[in-house]
């Protein structure tokens, strides 16, 4: 928001300075100029005086004068009139001008200010056209409703939009007035700046924003597993909310809503509950679905069913996994042509993990928490087997924290794209309540379960740590990371996938391999090391073993302090139960574990964590 250059008070201080004007009383002659012999002072008042009576002295000093005549002047027949001192200054006549200069410039400067300030809440849009996804084109219509301002800035992610190496693009963006039937109107200006683009939006309620997002599959060379979250799939398109939504910058927020137009009935994969036909819990705001089956029947929350289908979830019950074969046909609906989703805010649209195209998919409940699972290509294993082992360890993770952190959680297998000899064979990712793990096309169900069930689990905890308890600070990514990875290697153990020996010789060569044998021990603190976790892949390895080792042995030395068992369980529960908005930081692990412990841990900290002291040893893995 510009704001109005100050006001300098020099000018009008100017004239409270200047000196009022003064009469010099004297006697009559000595004011009217009566000829006296001028003398040294020539030019002057006289310095003689004639002689005055009192009442003449007194008449004198409060300013009366004769009037003039062109006679002799007789005391007894003046004429006497009050003087009035004149209060005209000089500079009088230009006080008004200037000040209706200052009050044009305050009018200017307030009504500039003004436009810039933001009005009322806006209510968002986005019409994502999946006509031409099987290309890796995308067509997205952002409809903004409310008090538009004069100018409005729309921010695109930082590093994404015009970074070619991102595999993204944008193109052919323009704007337009919409009316109040949605039809266009005049065409609003466009502009490119640093962070986005500048929509002339002046006069307006309501503008449409449309722009092109076309996606190219990464190189296989590329490390950064970042690069390989939007491409395309097969039969369509995977994308992260993060790298294709554009935001109004500086404007409050207060409904957002996500439309999909799917014209080719194309199953479809968001993160949050979808809108379809057959319930009488609707949307007001949500428009009619003129191509469903229950045109007139409202719209209701429901998530994806067995098959590629939706079921409205009040009407039919969720079928154990065994017997998704046959529940699974009766559940199926064709997918319908226009889809809706109401995303809580602006970050929860930004977490988003969205894919359409060649899908097959599952779900099942746990809890309140739907799970959903998909892919889209055939493996060496079933996918109900699939399915419930992701149930088991989201049952896991929420009994251990008390409650899930999103109303659902989906889990995604797809391709590793990623051949460089330096690459990992599986690697995972997290974005919101979704979870993306590449495997290598060749994985069994023996690897799925030793090596990828300890990704699934560790990506799925990152929606409690990570992101519930949202990691903004890189100096504690040793934490994140590194409890995370201890954490998922007990909740495995704890669901029955791993036995307690197999996770024990998974941490101990994990421990010796990646952090003893490092070369990097010792020369960098493992604090130093996380927050550049997207280095080079031996500094990544160094970084989560060196987390997974602090956070044992921080466990264990509060053990030590304390007599209490496991006590890093409850420091966990405790950050996620008094989460805020402001992130986790150092502060705030040293703050749980005061309030949980009663010690403070900064020394220990400092040495071990984020000084190179070498960690003590632990007798405890799991």
């Amino acid at each position: 928001m510009r704001r109005a250059a100050p006001i300098s008070g020099t000018g009008i201080a100017m004239f409270s300075r200047e000196k009022e004007p003064r009469t010099i009383p004297g006697n009559f002659e000595e004011q009217k100029g009566v000829a006296n012999t001028p003398g040294p002072c020539e030019g002057r008042f006289s310095l003689a005086q004639k002689s005055q009576t009192a009442l003449e002295r007194y008449k004198a000093r409060r300013g009366y004068r004769a009037m003039p005549n062109s006679g002799p002047i007789d005391p007894a027949d003046e004429v006497l009139k009050p003087v009035r001192p004149s209060n005209r200054r000089p500079t009088d006549r230009r006080l008004p001008l200037l000040l209706g200069l200052l009050f044009i410039t305050l009018g200017c400067y307030g009504w500039r200010t003004w436009q810039s300030l933001p009005g009322a809440p806006l209510e968002l849009t986005y019409e994502v056209d999946l006509s031409h996804a099987d290309t890796g084109d995308l067509t997205i219509t952002l409809v903004l409703e409310g008090d538009l301002p004069a100018s409005l800035d729309l921010e695109s992610p930082p590093g994404v939009f015009g970074d070619s190496a991102r595999g993204l693009r944008i193109m052919r963006p323009s704007a337009h007035a919409l009316d109040e039937d949605g039809l266009m109107g005049k065409p609003l200006t466009v502009d490119r700046t640093s962070s986005g683009f500048a929509l002339g939006t002046r006069g307006q309620r309501r503008a449409g924003f449309i722009y092109h997002v076309q996606l190219k599959q990464p190189s296989g060379r590329d490390l950064d597993i970042r690069n390989h979250i939007s491409t395309p799939v097969n039969g369509g398109v995977r994308f992260a909310g993060f790298e294709v939504f554009l935001e109004p910058a500086d404007a409050a927020v207060e409904a957002i809503t996500v439309t999909v137009r799917n014209p080719r009935g194309l199953p479809v994969l968001a993160p949050w509950p979808a809108l379809v036909r057959g319930s009488d819990r609707g949307h007001k705001s949500a428009p009619p679905l003129s191509d469903a089956p229950l045109a007139n029947a409202p719209l209701a929350d429901a998530h994806l069913g067995y098959g590629q289908g939706y079921r409205p979830a009040a009407h039919i019950p969720t079928p154990h996994p065994a017997d998704a074969a046959t529940a699974g046909q009766r559940a199926k609906a064709p997918v319908p042509m226009n889809l809706f989703y109401h995303p809580k805010d602006l970050a929860d649209l930004n977490n988003a993990l969205l894919v359409c195209g060649h899908l097959r998919t599952l779900s099942t409940q746990a809890y309140e928490t739907v799970i959903q699972y998909a892919t889209d290509r055939s493996w060496e294993f079933d996918d109900r087997d699939v399915m419930d082992l992701v149930r088991r360890i989201a049952r896991t993770e929420m009994g251990f924290f008390g409650s899930a952190p999103t109303e659902q959680i989906t889990v995604l297998l797809a391709a590793n794209e990623v051949w460089d000899q330096k690459g990992f064979d599986v690697y995972g990712v997290h974005t919101g309540s979704s979870v993306l793990v590449m495997l290598d096309p060749a994985t069994t169900w023996g690897m799925l379960e030793e090596q990828a069930a300890s990704v699934i689990a560790h990506e799925m905890f990152h929606g409690w740590l990570g992101e519930a308890i949202t990691q903004l600070a890189p100096d504690t990514l040793w934490f994140t990371e590194g409890a995370t990875t201890w954490y998922a290697a007990r909740m495995l153990t704890a669901a029955g996938v791993w036995t307690p020996d197999h996770a024990r010789r998974v941490l101990v060569d994990r421990l010796k391999r990646d952090y003893l044998a490092s070369d990097r021990r010792g020369k960098i603190s493992i604090a130093d090391a996380a927050a550049d976790v997207m280095g080079d892949p031996d500094l990544v390895r160094f970084s989560y073993a060196g987390g997974v080792a602090a956070c044992m042995a921080l466990d264990q030395w509060l053990q030590d302090q304390t007599g209490r068992l496991r006590p890093m369980d409850e420091v966990l529960r405790h950050l996620y139960d008094n989460r805020s908005e402001e992130g986790f930081s150092r502060a705030a692990l040293e703050e749980a574990v005061l309030a949980v412990c009663g010690v403070d841990c900064g020394p220990w900290l400092d040495a071990f964590v984020y000084g190179r002291e070498a960690l003590p040893p632990v007798d405890r893995l799991i």
